[in-house]
């Protein structure tokens, strides 16, 4: 049997990041950024120890791309892939104070996710996963996923079963009122509760059916 860690996956999309990172990116802006050499080594954990230090509050993020984590994760881990904001994604999604443990497909990519998050005041790194998912799965931990699906099989989807599944789009109001799937329903990213925020807002999930599958 596999063993289970954590809870429920989430993935980002673009929204505004937090006032405190805005305060704490315009200070390190004038006194200047650390570099990879400054920073202490980053100590490679077990995935039982991740696991644990998950348990106890820490936020496992996950930067490799979508695709990858949809195919299998940390459970309750955070997807900000490196492209595009992802520090500032980071930022407003885990804060700047929140204890961190890294995912990343190689040495390279983690050292380039640990000096981006440095760059805007997210020091708090306390390590990353040895070995990356593929340690974690051979250690019998659960894997958690995210079924992929395509435009073409979802708009089929909702014309030949259209109570099948409920569509959430997660992008900011500006972005939805620009263009939307009809069916769709508005919950923005920034307003959903995440492992860093386990409370949320409630009433953002109002309305929706949590016996029904969600895309």
């Amino acid at each position: 049997g596999s063993v289970r860690c954590g809870g429920d996956e989430m993935l980002t999309a673009e929204l505004p990041a937090r006032p405190e990172y805005f305060s704490r990116d315009a200070e390190i802006n004038r006194a200047g950024a650390p570099t990879l050499a400054e920073l202490a080594p980053l100590p490679g954990l077990s995935p039982s120890v991740v696991c644990g230090r998950q348990e106890a509050g820490a936020v496992v993020l996950d930067t490799r791309p979508p695709a990858q984590f949809g195919g299998g994760h940390v459970p309750g881990s955070i997807n900000i892939p490196l492209s595009g904001q992802y520090a500032t994604w980071a930022g407003t999604l885990i804060g700047l104070d929140v204890p961190i443990l890294l995912v990343a497909e190689d040495q390279e990519r983690l050292e380039e996710s640990r000096m981006r998050l440095a760059r805007v005041g997210i020091e708090k790194v306390e390590g990353y996963l040895e070995g990356g998912v593929l340690a974690w799965e051979q250690a019998g931990m659960e894997l958690g996923e995210v079924p992929q699906i395509s435009v073409l099989d979802l708009y089929q989807l909702l014309c030949d079963q259209p109570e099948a599944v409920q569509v959430v789009d997660v992008r900011r109001p500006a972005e939805w009122e620009a263009g939307r799937i009809e069916q769709a329903t508005l919950r923005p990213l920034g307003k959903l509760p995440t492992p860093a925020a386990k409370g949320g807002a409630p009433e953002v999930l109002a309305g929706l059916d949590a016996r029904r599958p969600i895309s």
